[in-house]
């Protein structure tokens, strides 16, 4: 499990990547870091600390003695933007996997999920997208079944 500076930072990613707009709430105050750490860290065990180390690492050239936490949105946007042109594939991979992890938690079913209840409700982002959800099928895209 990630350390809880590696989370704050995962937060801050997050909030950065999809904020707060006119009064909705964005993915910091959805807690889709969770779902990001979740995803990250069953697939490469203590990938989220080394993203979190790159985040502050990268936050230093932003802002000299700053941490990613502690930069301004647009500071965290820059940040991204070096990781993304960065030299190496395995950076890029790293900004890769909190982008797809951030966008996948903030628009599936995740930020519907009650996990004290086990309940599952059309996550409110949805409404907003006016998406009604999976369907279990259209018959007009079905192909007749061929003539034997």
């Amino acid at each position: 499990m990630p350390d809880d500076d590696s989370i704050e930072a995962l937060r801050a990613a997050v909030e950065a990547i999809v904020p707060a707009l006119d009064g909705r709430p964005g993915g910091a105050e959805l807690r889709v870091e969770q779902h990001v750490a979740q995803a990250i860290e069953q697939a490469f065990p203590g990938f989220v600390d080394l993203i979190a180390i790159l985040l502050d690492g990268f936050a230093r050239d932003v802002r000299p003695g700053s941490t990613f936490v502690q930069l301004t949105l647009e500071e965290r946007g820059e940040v991204f933007r070096l990781m993304t042109n960065g030299e190496t594939q395995d950076l890029r991979d790293a900004m890769d996997a909190v982008l797809v992890f951030t966008y996948g938690g903030m628009y599936s079913e995740w930020t519907g999920y009650r996990r004290a209840t086990r309940e599952l409700r059309p996550p409110e982002v949805w409404q907003r997208l006016a998406y009604h959800g999976p369907v279990h099928g259209v018959p007009d895209y079905r192909q007749a079944a061929p003539a034997e």
